[in-house]
């Protein structure tokens, strides 16, 4: 994570185009000490008044604050005090707003909210879901040619008030198609074939429940079963279902990967998805893969939600959050290859691969693991699985289970990345990831090593590390038995 934080940084700014509801949070905030005489109401002592960036807005802040250039297409109405506050405070975010269309006939939505001590005690919504008139699609329109430009990311934050209709979503494809941009959408009902075409769409679990229903599909099939269906009817490179606190779950054609969210207080879920749109199209625009995007985007939702009202997460708030154990464990291939070949070809990172059962960790196994860091820049440390160990090594083998040594390993300082292999050898496995240095602890002959020939035929280093003498997992074992 935090290198994926540090290219943030280096990068330049990428261009990102918001098109959505514009939205205008606004907090009445006091305190509550008595009940009113009238009715059985509390009565709010107003104390302030506070606004933040609601809807589409929300997700512009949070690529702008990372450093994206940004470009916003919605509604706002034409001279109302809601979308009058909304404007001057993305233009004082340095946010264009060429792409506004200010509309007589339509009042600025706004989500008021009404808290004491925390606690909301009533919303009183301002909003306009009719159709767009003939001057609010014409302007829109225009506005889609106008601001997306070549090398512009598209993303579609659609909420249901109004602004987002087939014909305007089919003037983006066109768009996109000719600046080769590609397109994300949060998608709303209740017509979703709208996103036909769309590259990544990204519901949550109510949505999605939604989009099951509305192609006939049941809702007794798991998440991923339905989630293919709906990849290949409206034609999707991928769909991101977010599950609240739980995480995001990935479905492709290829694959179907969870991000596991990270584990913070929840104190408020406002805008929670607005943050993962905003750093999935973050991460998608500085060329990051897709499980690269992702893990990025699941950590920052995970900071948004740690704070009262919407929050827009910062690049210091990635760098404050520290590096899980489990940020570590790598549980599908492509994934680990992604980001490693990234590195690779932004940071010039080398890569050294090691590989055993790691059944009951020792001291000889630490001085491997330091040794082999020595060699590179990453180490990743490969692991046998439980059924591979039983066949290398018998049935009472292993000791420890699959996730207990990925876990033991990942919090050691110098790994960097624990993947496992399910075959008797890492052959395949090296050969897919192809690392600059293969190191293998033992008195080995080099050439004898599994993976030599693949990791010598493109110029990579194999070596050996020697064993400490005595230290092994089977002497480990026989001295236990001994013993008891």
């Amino acid at each position: 994570m935090k290198q994926l934080v540090q290219s943030l940084k280096q990068a330049g700014p990428k261009d990102v185009v918001i098109i959505g509801d514009l939205m205008l949070d606004e907090y009445l905030i006091g305190s509550v000490s008595r009940v009113s005489p009238e009715a059985p109401v509390p009565v709010l002592k107003e104390r302030e008044t506070a606004y933040s960036f609601g809807g589409a807005t929300n997700v512009a802040v949070n690529c702008r604050r990372v450093g994206c250039n940004v470009s916003v297409i919605g509604l706002l109405g034409a001279d109302d005090k809601a979308g009058n506050q909304l404007y001057s405070m993305l233009v004082e975010k340095k946010i264009c707003v060429e792409g506004i269309v200010k509309s007589a006939d339509r009042a600025t939505t706004c989500k008021k909210r009404i808290v004491a001590q925390r606690q909301q005690l009533l919303r009183i919504d301002t909003e306009e879901t009719h159709a767009l008139s003939e001057f609010e699609r014409d302007n829109l329109i225009c506005s889609i040619h106008t601001v997306i430009r070549p090398g512009s990311l598209v993303v579609i934050s659609d909420y249901a008030k109004g602004s987002i209709d087939r014909s305007i979503i089919e003037e983006v494809f066109v768009r996109a198609k000719l600046c080769g941009s590609l397109v994300i959408a949060d998608p709303k009902g209740p017509d979703f074939s709208k996103y036909k075409g769309v590259d990544y769409l990204k519901p949550n679990l109510k949505e999605f429940s939604q989009l099951v229903d509305f192609f006939g599909l049941s809702q007794d099939d798991s998440v991923i079963e339905n989630g293919r269906d709906i990849c290949e009817k409206l034609s999707l490179q991928g769909l991101i279902v977010t599950m609240g606190e739980k995480g995001l779950q990935l479905i492709t054609k290829e694959k179907e990967i969870f991000y596991q969210a990270s584990k913070r207080e929840v104190y408020d879920i406002t805008g929670a998805g607005d943050t993962v749109l905003a750093f999935l199209a973050v991460g998608l625009a500085n060329r990051f893969s897709l499980d690269q995007s992702l893990k990025l985007a699941t950590t920052a939702a995970s900071i948004a939600v740690s704070h009262h009202k919407t929050y827009a997460v910062g690049l210091d708030d990635l760098v404050d959050v520290c590096v899980s154990t489990e940020e570590k464990i790598c549980s599908d291939w492509s994934g680990l290859r992604d980001t490693i070949g990234w590195l690779r070809k932004t940071e010039n990172k080398t890569v050294v691969f090691t590989n055993g059962c790691f059944d009951l960790l020792h001291s000889g196994h630490i001085y491997l693991l330091r040794e082999a860091k020595k060699r590179g820049d990453l180490l990743v440390v490969a692991l046998n699985t439980d059924d591979s160990i039983s066949r290398l090594k018998g049935p009472a083998r292993p000791i420890k289970t699959l996730e207990e040594r990925a876990s033991i390993l990942a919090a050691i300082d110098v790994v960097d990345y624990v993947v496992s292999f399910d075959q008797d050898t890492p052959y395949k496995l090296i050969d897919y990831l192809k690392p600059d240095v293969l190191i293998k602890g033992g008195d080995y002959q080099v050439e004898r090593i599994v993976g030599y020939d693949v990791v010598t035929s493109y110029g990579g280093v194999v070596e050996t590390v020697k064993h400490k003498d005595g230290l092994s997992t089977t002497i480990l074992v026989e001295n236990v038995k001994l013993c008891g």
